[in-house]
């Protein structure tokens, strides 16, 4: 079935700077290690999660009330926008800031679980137990595990479905017209 995924440019990002981080196994996806390889400055505390960048220092302080899965997602969340966007949301176009979230929200998914660990866990076939192993084994919600096996499988799905499109489609170009479709077409 992974045969058949292809990740995004987003995924292919985040794995090359997990790989050139030396981040290989799901129990190096963490707040601390990945905060250490990168550079990051961590701070928790008793406020709504936030990115800063001032001189060349880049920071993120994480809301520490949170459960150590939700901290771990926030910090991707605001990673992303410490590693990617540039500038002042709350003075930003809404759609400049909201195309900044959506991509925010989908580092999330990929950065917590990269393709590239996924694919080879060995998962059982229900997609609840499934994500249990996964929200287990990477430290992540199990509502984040489920919506990402769901995007992996749309995904893989949508794949199969073109590419049996096109075979159907090959097939049907490579069969010889009748001679009553000739002449009706006439």
């Amino acid at each position: 079935m992974y045969s058949y995924y292809r990740t995004t440019p987003l995924e292919q990002w985040i794995d090359h700077l997990w790989l050139k981080s030396g981040i290989h196994a799901p129990s190096q996806l963490n707040v601390e290690e990945v905060a250490s390889r990168l550079g990051i400055w961590v701070h928790f505390m008793q406020e709504t999660s936030r990115a800063l960048e001032y001189m060349g220092m880049r920071s993120i302080l994480v809301d520490q009330r949170l459960e150590r899965e939700a901290q771990w997602e926030d910090f991707l969340h605001e990673l992303c926008h410490v590693l990617r966007h540039a500038g002042n949301q709350t003075v930003m176009p809404k759609l400049f800031c909201e195309g900044q979230e959506a991509e925010a929200n989908r580092f999330v998914l990929y950065a917590s679980m990269p393709f590239y660990m996924l694919r080879h866990l060995k998962l059982p076939e229900r997609i609840d137990e499934a994500s249990e192993v996964i929200s287990f084994q990477f430290g992540v919600t199990f509502e984040l595990a489920r919506k990402r096996l769901e995007q992996i499988q749309r995904r893989t799905l949508a794949a199969i479905l073109w590419e049996e499109a096109l075979k159907q489609e090959a097939l049907n170009e490579s069969r010889p017209i009748d001679a009553k479709a000739k002449n009706a077409a006439r």
